[in-house]
């Protein structure tokens, strides 16, 4: 019997590995697999027959689906899909199901015990076209059924995205000159979508949007395009390959270098609104007072004041909230005994610019996520004498053996089209992609052992993650607590840069004083690496307060390790939250455009959330 307990976090398992490798590089085996899987699946969601379409998993299994059955981001365990199936399969009226030949299926070997056949196919649903991809497992019974399938929505009936080969046709000899045309939009942009922020979720976003034939405007109290990234620490530069970090439709020059510096994603981010005519208002805040949602025409009256002069009042759809991740604001810790006193300096990493000021001098930097790893090393290349206050243990992989092995070829120059990296990147939900992780994880840890041990010696405190899943879940639920190196930990290791694993007692007119009694002499700056805020307060200075009362959750997993209100209902009307890194939002904006456009047609169904699941009852 189901039971409401299979909604939960709990572990994914992995199915017996029974594929050989001669089987894997059998090609025409292989493809005869995928096509006859990918029949069945047709069969099944033509006729609506949710046991054929149940049988088709594999006791293990999963079904992600974005938007495409569910109108909502769900990671069905098998327990519960026969139910999913039956509620939403006659619905969705799913039809010309068609194997992708470009990509071929292929045989993977992901990491010794795990195999499958990856296999992408094409649908079409009442709202619009749509995609999916499988990975199809042996069975004991030498069937071949799926332990992942991920179904997501890829557009609207006739709405084509302005792409490829549906783009624009564009014009010849026009009256008005481009830039004419452009100061037009600008100055009366004329949006149905309000999107606030304009960090990389904001463009994203506003790209598709565009794409999608809507009008949007971003907001931003910011004096440029990428001043979120261009106004941090000058030393700051992505974790994360530049591969990854593309946005959608444009990507970097070839001769970009494989790691971006800040200022330079705050370059291309100004580069990018201009060549895709992006409509942005700098300077620019929501007047929270004079904004309110209207519940019967479901438009929202919203008012921005430009460069603190005149005030714009717009009536939109929606709004999109992209002010990053906990809304951008600092989070402080409440004040230390004596910190009042403290004469030197006491300040934010979002308010640390350079360590060149420090030369010689004695700095505390707070935390030991990315932002203090990164904010120490700067003031020690710097020539200050810095230590690093670690209050809890910190997950580390060095980007060498840690990016190269998760991303298996996936992010680089000679990998997958970028669209299908990010595709398979998302296939998996999130409790599967754990199940991955956790036996990646020490194989990473094995790699960077000589590194890790070294850094216990220096007194610096590792671990492998919650449950040895490294940074993911981290990353979800706390967005902090771990590091890609990229070069601080060789000079924690070598004691260049001095470890202090113990909580600040007070501080004193010219020195921190430490719960163990130990102090530290006239330090000239004390940095605190703690984080930022929470979403509730963005949405209040937004929004309003009213808008607070129904917010839900944001970020953090639910039940199916889907995130919290991200990319989907948040509680408030006509409001979707964009958050995330570069690849998450590259990916999840083109859903979300799609999810306003089919609202704005009034087109898109109910929600078949787990709460509406529940309660249609627990089947059998």
């Amino acid at each position: 019997m189901v039971v409401s307990e299979y909604f939960s976090t709990s572990d994914a398992a992995l199915p017996k590995d029974l594929f050989t490798a001669e089987e894997l590089a059998d090609k025409a085996a292989v493809f005869s697999i995928a096509q006859n899987w990918i029949s069945a699946f047709s069969k099944a969601v033509v006729t609506a027959d949710a046991t054929f379409f149940d049988g088709l998993f594999c006791d293990e299994a999963y079904w992600r689906d974005l938007i495409a059955f569910t109108n909502d981001y769900r990671g069905i365990a098998k327990p519960n899909i026969f139910q999913a199936a039956t509620d939403r399969l006659g619905i969705t009226k799913a039809t010309k199901v068609s194997l992708v030949t470009d990509p071929a299926p292929s045989g993977v070997r992901a990491f010794p015990g795990h195999s499958f056949i990856n296999a992408k196919f094409t649908f079409e649903t009442a709202l619009g076209p749509a995609f999916g991809l499988t990975r199809i497992v042996k069975t004991e019974s030498g069937a071949y059924k799926a332990y992942v399938v991920m179904t997501c929505i890829d557009g609207v009936h006739g709405h084509p995205e302005h792409a490829l080969q549906n783009r624009l046709e564009g014009g010849h000899n026009s009256r008005i000159p481009y830039a004419e045309q452009r100061s037009r939009e600008l100055e009366d942009p004329q949006p149905t979508v309000l999107i606030v922020g304009v960090g990389h979720n904001g463009i994203d976003t506003a790209a598709r949007l565009k794409a999608h034939g809507i009008k949007s405007l971003i907001v931003d109290k910011n004096q440029r395009v990428g001043d979120n990234w261009r106004n941090r620490y000058a030393s700051l530069t992505l974790h994360d390959s530049l591969w990854g970090a593309n946005l959608p439709y444009m990507t970097f020059p070839t001769c970009y270098p494989k790691y971006l510096s800040a200022g330079m994603l705050a370059d291309w981010l100004e580069t990018y609104t201009t060549a895709l005519g992006l409509n942005v208002w700098l300077n620019s805040t929501v007047l929270k007072d004079e904004t309110r949602y209207d519940e019967a025409t479901k438009t929202w009256s919203v008012t921005v004041m430009r460069n603190g002069t005149t005030p714009y009042t717009f009536k939109v759809s929606h709004i999109v909230m992209a002010t990053g991740l906990g809304g951008g604001k600092p989070r402080l810790p409440p004040p230390f005994p004596g910190q009042e006193k403290f004469k030197n300096t006491i300040v934010h990493s979002f308010g640390y610019k350079s360590g060149a000021p420090y030369e010689g001098k004695k700095a505390l930097v707070v935390g030991t996520g990315s932002s203090g790893h990164d904010i120490a090393f700067d003031l020690y290349n710097n020539g200050a004498n810095v230590t690093l206050l670690q209050r809890s243990p910190t997950f580390v992989m060095t980007l060498e053996n840690g990016i190269e092995t998760l991303n298996k070829g996936m992010y680089c120059d000679g990998g997958p089209p970028l669209q299908f990296a990010d595709e398979m990147s998302e296939t998996v939900p999130k409790i599967v992609a754990k199940t991955y992780f956790k036996t990646l994880i020490p194989i990473i840890a094995g790699l960077d052992k000589d590194l890790l041990d070294r850094l216990g010696q220096a007194g610096f405190k590792t671990w492998l993650g919650p449950e040895n899943s490294g940074f993911m879940y981290l990353s979800m639920e706390k967005n902090g607590g771990y590091y890609f190196d990229s070069g601080a930990c060789e000079h924690i290791a070598n004691g260049d840069i001095k470890v202090k694993g113990e909580e600040i007692d007070y501080f004193t007119e010219d020195s921190v004083v430490f719960k163990d009694g130990s102090v530290l002499e006239n330090p000239e700056l004390v940095v605190l690496a703690t984080g930022v805020t929470g979403f509730r307060e963005s949405v209040a200075e937004t929004l309003g307060d009213k808008a607070v009362k129904n917010l839900k959750q944001v970020w953090g997993l639910d039940e199916e390790s889907e995130l919290n209100s991200c990319f989907r209902d948040c509680g408030i009307p006509g409001v979707y939250f964009m958050v995330g890194a570069l690849p998450l939002a590259r990916f999840n904006s083109k859903i979300v455009a799609i999810q306003i456009l089919a609202e704005q047609l009034g087109v898109f169904g109910p929600r078949y959330t787990i709460e509406v699941q529940k309660s249609n009852g627990i089947s059998v």
